[in-house]
């Protein structure tokens, strides 16, 4: 499928204990696995994006603290005609409460995986790439 636009994302990463927040959303008709966060909206800034899609899928307010990890491949949505760019942020949480069970839209729940044991046959090429490099960014 060759790609007719753009999507950026800018996820956070939320560490606890050694283990990383996750969600299990779905999109068109497929669940996956990634970590909170979305795209960012025409007129949005990326650090907007950050902390309103944060608060939508988990309930939880973020404070960034740095970049971990931009999108370094050509990565093509499998299931749209979109190519996508992600940035990655390490976060800490600021406020909020978190919200079990989903948030009545894309994100079906929310889990805590250990940073090297997330579950790669069910996420995108794109949060793969993040995935793989985690354990190293975080150490």
């Amino acid at each position: 499928m060759r790609p007719e636009r753009f999507r950026c994302g800018v996820y956070g990463i939320l560490v606890r204990g050694g283990k990383v927040l996750m969600t299990r959303s779905i999109f068109l008709a497929r669940h996956f696995v990634n970590f909170p966060g979305g795209g960012v909206e025409l007129g949005e800034s990326p650090m907007e994006a950050l902390h309103r899609e944060f608060r939508e899928e988990t309930g939880l307010a973020v404070k960034p603290l740095r970049i971990l990890h931009a999108s370094e491949g050509l990565h093509l949505s499998t299931q749209a005609p979109l190519q996508i760019v992600s940035a990655y942020w390490l976060v800490e949480e600021a406020g909020g409460t978190l919200r079990r069970g989903g948030n009545g839209d894309d994100v079906v729940d929310l889990f805590w995986t250990d940073v090297r044991n997330i579950p790669p046959a069910e996420m995108f090429p794109s949060d793969l790439e993040m995935a793989r490099k985690l354990p190293a960014l975080l150490a």
